[in-house]
């Protein structure tokens, strides 16, 4: 027998529309939608949905009241700011038959995006399960991420934590429902009891299990958690689904982050004047704070880009806040990304859109041979052959419908110097999202040419993948073995005369040795050991 699934909104402020629009979207519908509030005044405007109205101290038990009036075998709590993602039911059912049914399975915990006041992520958590697959507090990476994790993710829901984490108490459960302040999230991952949301089986809170709840984890992204009257609403439910999709789009916005690039953005803005591509475009030139005169090239770009536009970002430097920035100035239903320092070749932008049609965010081939020709053992991995646990777009070349930036919260702005890519891909296929490859996208990549910059870069690397292994662990994303790591470390010390012998051998040597070290100083800022 499948298992069904109730729900409880529990909505302090009296905003409960996100929750309910999120439920009443979802393919498979929950049995029941129950909204708990202390704000009188207001009705569901869908018959579907009841709302019992209490003080704030009988929050608890009215929670608990509700919970076990639902016919359902399971029970989840949202905040009246979550938006469930669509395939959210199918998910937690599914997780529930898996376990054994209602006979077995007490709780079942599933990741959650969490959306600061801007509309921008401001957090990613995925759950793992305690000891023995049992709900228990499990251990959360070091002080140093929970700190960043307070000060990342806290938003201002402190108040609607305690009534349903009562309610999980009531239950023999420790506290872990919506609205939970705080959190170790901004570096990674959660175990149990991190307020991770959750679904608890609706018997627990009638008789208490004598020993603590077995717990299955899903290890996706099934919940957009905003902040109470802060963040902007996803787009509908509708809209964003995955599969609905036009053939074309509307508008391609083109977003083309710089700072300080007058040098080399003049080449870019003349490639895409010259694309294929016959729909409508704008060009959005993202300023992240130049010194030089990256402005007045842009300027001059109108001539042949009329349709060219210039968008200060100089609040604060990082790719991935300019992006957003463009993002949120694009008037485009599908937004393409590049950088200024690289040439896009004159199908680009076509091949990306013939790639939409299908997908929700795409990615393009990279090509070190017309810009960097002597580094051609450097060749970017095309994202077909990529062995990390789910592929990525690469930030210099990818596209994506801008409802789908939007709803699961855009380029991570914590993310400095690399690794922002990755997280976005990831976060969006965890979300239920699609990524497609566009080999015909192609996008002619421009690498460090000396090796301070080169060391740099590949330092930031290793950093962001010891914070995505940190943030993705339990998704699946795997580590090297510790011997693996040794022996790169041991081979590194063999070629250590490869820094005299020539140019080429030289690069070789400070690109690894950068990103080893880059590994394990992010393993030590975030709490984790990624060799």
């Amino acid at each position: 027998m499948t298992p069904t699934l109730g729900v409880v909104v529990l909505s302090p402020d009296g905003e409960w529309d996100p929750a309910v629009r999120g439920l009443l979207a979802q393919t498979v519908p929950p049995v029941s939608i129950t909204v708990v509030t202390w704000v009188a005044g207001r009705t569901p405007a869908d018959a579907r949905v009841r709302v019992a109205h209490c003080l704030p101290a009988a929050a608890a038990a009215v929670c608990r009241r509700e919970a076990l009036r639902t016919p359902a075998d399971f029970v989840a709590c949202l905040g009246g700011h979550d938006e469930a993602l669509p395939g959210w039911v199918e998910a937690v059912v599914t997780a529930c038959s898996a376990a054994g049914g209602p006979g077995r399975a007490g709780v079942v915990r599933y990741g959650a995006v969490r959306i600061r006041p801007d509309g921008v992520v401001g957090g990613v958590l995925i759950p793992g399960p305690g000891p023995n697959g049992r709900v228990g507090r499990g251990r959360e990476g070091s002080g140093r991420t929970r700190r960043a994790g307070r000060a990342g993710v806290r938003s201002g829901r402190a108040g609607p934590a305690a009534p349903w984490d009562a309610l999980l108490s009531g239950a023999g459960l420790p506290g872990n429902g919506p609205g939970m302040a705080g959190g170790p999230v901004a570096g990674g991952s959660a175990g149990a009891g991190d307020g991770a949301p959750c679904a608890v089986r609706r018997d627990l809170l009638t008789t208490p299990a004598a020993r603590p709840a077995g717990c299955v984890a899903v290890p996706r992204l099934l919940v957009r958690q905003a902040p109470h009257g802060g963040a902007p609403a996803a787009p509908s439910a509708g809209s964003t689904a995955p599969g609905r999709r036009p053939a074309r789009p509307a508008l391609v916005s083109v977003v083309v982050p710089v700072r300080d690039g007058a040098a080399t953005l003049p080449a870019q803005l003349r490639a895409l004047a010259e694309q294929t591509y016959t729909g409508a475009v704008e060009v959005l030139v993202v300023d992240n704070g130049s010194a030089d005169g990256t402005r007045d090239v842009a300027r001059r770009a109108r001539a042949w880009l009329p349709a060219l536009r210039i968008v200060d970002a100089g609040g604060r430097p990082g790719e991935a806040y300019a992006r957003n920035t463009g993002v949120a100035a694009a008037r485009g239903d599908f937004v393409a990304f590049c950088d200024a320092d690289d040439v896009a070749a004159p199908g680009w932008l076509a091949g990306l859109v013939a790639a939409a049609g299908g997908a929700d965010l795409v990615g393009g081939a990279l090509d070190v041979g017309l810009l960097s020709p002597a580094y051609a053992d450097e060749q970017p991995v095309p994202l077909t052959e990529q062995g990390d646990f789910l592929p990525f777009a690469r930030g210099a070349n990818c596209a994506a419908w801008r409802d789908v930036l939007l709803t699961v919260g855009g380029w991570d702005e914590s993310y400095r110097g690399g690794g922002e890519d990755m997280d976005l891909s990831w976060r969006a296929q965890l979300c239920g999202y699609r990524l497609a490859y566009a080999p015909d996208a192609l996008m002619h990549y421009r690498l460090r040419e000396g090796l301070a910059a080169l060391a740099r870069q590949k330092w930031n690397y290793g950093l962001s993948g010891a914070r995505l292994y940190a943030r993705y662990r339990h998704a699946g994303f795997a580590r090297r073995r510790p011997s693996v790591a040794a022996a790169n470390w041991l081979l590194l010390l063999v070629r250590l005369p490869d820094l005299v012998r020539s140019r080429r051998l030289r690069r070789r040597w400070v690109r690894y040795a950068a990103r080893l070290a880059g590994f394990l100083a992010g393993s030590v800022r975030q709490g984790v050991l990624y060799p």
